[in-house]
């Protein structure tokens, strides 16, 4: 039998017997020497394990020689010196789990202890990232620390070298589903390092049309041949990239679990490349008919209109590169957001394998997985493995949306219309799917993205374009057209997200009633939270539309409603502990607001004497954009109840009637004048929760804040009766 040798530097001299399974004789192709680097074991080796003197055991090993692993070439060794490790692990009252085991509940039973034997191995930088075997997709360069849990019983009269005898011995590597099967009872393997995980699935993308108008609105408006939206499947392949941990334990005879755990603290990437084919034209195969397919309320028609408009090749390839790189956004999104809200002891993909009933296939999918690809293994059922939790079936079932964004369709009626004389972009901080006409796209097109549409640019197009939906939406009863939903959005990607940046982007959370207090605080002992994402949208129908400016009777509402609730948002995203507290004030205080729009804002300086030139300017924007938007929303409120009440007094009247078109055409310019002094802070989180405030909070609301660190999401429904 074969064996290797463990001394320390007291006298300890033992030959460990390997078992025939030990992955020192499966994959070690030299057989090393150990020497303990601690401890006195020639003398507590004799000791049984329930002694009271036999306290601990916490010891480096050092290996003699440097020793290649795996078959073949030699990508991953095991240098020689310092690198492995013996401990013994009691239970105590603070010592009741596996200590650098992710999973939390692999317990020390009562009457028990574990003894540890770990590994720590270099992957080649030359090798393959799929290289397989041993690696278990680590990524080159990197290391693998490798440890084996045995349990032992306290009162069989098991000494402390036999333990730590038959632990070495019996060493298991979980590298193949073989390996697995040869897992002793009461042992737990386990696998660390940083790479990746590679997974293929299928997903059930909502899309979610959000049909917004600009200011040159046609008369008579175009017919709409828009839905609100529907579910489109795609396939989609993933690759996670962090610090993990493959964990198997031996359950019972037979059966074993095996997980993939994260390292919570550990950053997070998930990339995300959608399967479906792309075609060098459209056809019924392609990925961009696909999500017209479930948003067009004639797919058959558009796809005939864009084959027939003639696009060259590559406009073609722009629109569906476009549309690729929003739905894997999407898709990463969404996978990423449910690895990092998963609890530290929580595992990111979880399987019990029934051994005896595991088939060839199945094998070769727990081999594949073992290197770094669960595809085979998440892909479907498997004799012999039951799926017990995995984070992209949480992603499932949340849902995933893809925003559809259509700027201008209302002037132009169908998407390929808008298709074909515009442009598709992608929001590359939410994924969302932008289709506008050439206007406007020369506005938001990013410079530095292809296909792209510069993050700062859009916020500030869609704030102003939904403002003008919202005026065509309260009048779209006197005026035709279909029932609409609309949303307002706001949404930023921050590459370093501090603590009083998360404070401020939760804030957005409270303040549109979504978080309590203690959402809305970031949580202890995290000052960096990495590249997050903040996406917050409230959706609105004609009937809550309309209550935006015209009161129950259909009097506009006045100027000085605006105002407060413009304040409102201010005194609900400005904390008095912020470092542009002052801001607050005019928000709060009604005599100094009046004095404000008494003196005008050469005579603020006087209001705010002691307040420094930067501050003061802060003030004043908020003021401009206060007034800006109140004068705005009033002035359309006016409009709309002129035309409703005319059509009030000619109930017949035709759409082509000079005094309806003279109101109408008043409307257009304000609308226009509207849209061209749209002020900055409107497509920032102001001008979301202003609107929101205007509406009595009876808009649907949504928010995610998604990083590798903290995530938080809170949605509430429009309600029925929203606009009643």
């Amino acid at each position: 039998m074969a064996t290797i040798q463990l001394t320390d530097a007291l006298g300890l001299d033992a030959n460990v017997s390997l078992a025939p399974f030990s992955a020192l004789l499966k994959y070690f192709q030299q057989l090393p020497a150990l020497q303990m680097s601690s401890g006195d074991f020639s003398k507590a080796g004799g000791l049984t394990l329930d002694q009271p003197a036999l306290t601990a055991l916490s010891s480096g090993l050092s290996f003699d020689k440097n020793v290649a692993t795996g078959p073949g070439a030699a990508a991953i060794s095991i240098l020689a010196g310092a690198h492995g490790s013996l401990e013994l692990i009691l239970r105590t009252p603070a010592v009741v789990s596996l200590p650098d085991v992710y999973s939390g509940d692999i317990g020390i039973a009562e009457g028990t202890c574990y003894v540890a034997f770990g590994v720590q191995a270099a992957v080649g930088a030359a090798v393959a990232a799929d290289a397989g075997l041993l690696q278990f997709g680590v990524t080159p360069g990197g290391t693998l620390d490798i440890r084996n849990y045995r349990n032992f019983p306290l009162q069989h009269g098991i000494t402390l070298l036999d333990a730590v005898e038959q632990t070495v011995g019996s060493f298991i590597i979980p590298a193949s589903a073989d390996d697995l099967t040869s897992l002793p009872d009461g042992c737990v393997a386990t696998v660390t390092g940083t790479g990746s995980l590679k997974l293929s699935a299928t997903a059930n993308l909502l899309a979610v049309t959000n049909p917004l108008a600009s200011a040159e609105l046609p008369a008579p408006l175009p017919a709409l041949s828009v839905t609100a939206g529907g579910v489109a499947q795609v396939g989609a392949s993933f690759e996670i990239r962090c610090t993990f941990q493959i964990c198997a334990q031996k359950l019972a005879a037979g059966r074993v679990r095996l997980g993939w755990y994260r390292e919570k603290a550990s950053e997070i990437d998930v990339s995300a490349t959608v399967s479906e084919g792309l075609s060098a034209g459209f056809g019924s195969t392609d990925l961009f008919f696909t999500i017209i397919g479930v948003i067009s309320a004639s797919a058959a028609a558009d796809l005939d209109e864009l084959q027939k408009a003639g696009l060259a090749p590559g406009q073609i390839a722009a629109i569906q590169d476009a549309v690729k790189a929003a739905v894997d956004r999407k898709l990463e999104l969404a996978l990423s957001t449910e690895i990092s809200a998963t609890q530290s002891s929580d595992a990111v993909f979880l399987y019990d394998i029934d051994i005896a009933a595991l088939t060839a296939d199945s094998r070769q999918a727990l081999d594949q997985a073992l290197r770094g690809d669960l595809s085979g293994l998440h892909g479907g059922a498997l004799p012999g493995v039951t799926s017990v939790k995995s984070v992209w079936w949480k992603a499932r079932k949340n849902g995933i949306r893809l925003e559809v964004n259509l700027l201008g369709i209302l002037n132009v009626g169908s998407i390929s219309t808008l298709t074909a004389s515009g442009a598709v972009l992608f929001e590359p901080a939410t994924g969302a799917l932008v289709i506008t006409d050439t206007a406007t796209a020369q506005r938001i097109r990013s410079t530095a993205l292809n296909f792209g549409a510069d993050t700062q640019k859009l916020r500030h197009v869609m704030a102003e374009s939904f403002l003008l939906t919202a005026v065509y939406q309260g009048s779209q009863q006197q005026v035709g057209g279909p029932a609409l939903r609309c949303s307002h959005d706001f949404f930023d990607l921050e590459n370093d997200t501090g603590r009083d940046r998360m404070a401020r982007e939760l804030r957005v959370g409270s303040a549109l009633g979504l978080f309590s207090a203690e959402d809305a605080t970031p949580p202890a002992g995290i000052d960096d939270f990495g590249r997050t994402m903040i996406h917050a949208s409230t959706d609105y129908d004609g009937g809550l539309a309309s209550a935006l400016f015209l009161d129950p009777s259909g009097a506009p509402l006045p100027q000085q409603f605006y105002e407060n609730a413009g304040r409102a948002a201010i005194q609900l995203l400005v904390s008095k502990g912020d470092a542009d507290a002052v801001r607050r004030q005019p928000a709060i205080d009604d005599d100094l607001w009046a004095s404000m729009k008494a003196q005008g804002q050469p005579g603020f300086a006087t209001l705010f004497p002691d307040v420094p030139a930067p501050l003061l300017g802060a003030v004043t924007a908020d003021y401009t954009t206060i007034m800006w938007w109140a004068g705005a929303m009033a002035g359309a409120g006016q409009r709309l109840a002129a035309i409703r009440k005319w059509f009030g007094q000619h109930p017949a009247a035709a759409l082509d009637d000079p005094e309806f078109q003279s109101l109408r055409q008043d409307l257009a310019a304000h609308l226009k004048k509207v849209a061209a002094t749209t002020s900055e802070q409107f497509g920032e989180p102001w001008g979301l929760i202003a609107m929101d405030e205007a509406s009595g909070r009876r808009a649907g609301a949504s928010i995610l804040v998604t990083g590798p660190k903290f995530v938080s999401a809170k949605q509430r429904a429009l309600p029925a009766t929203a606009g009643s």
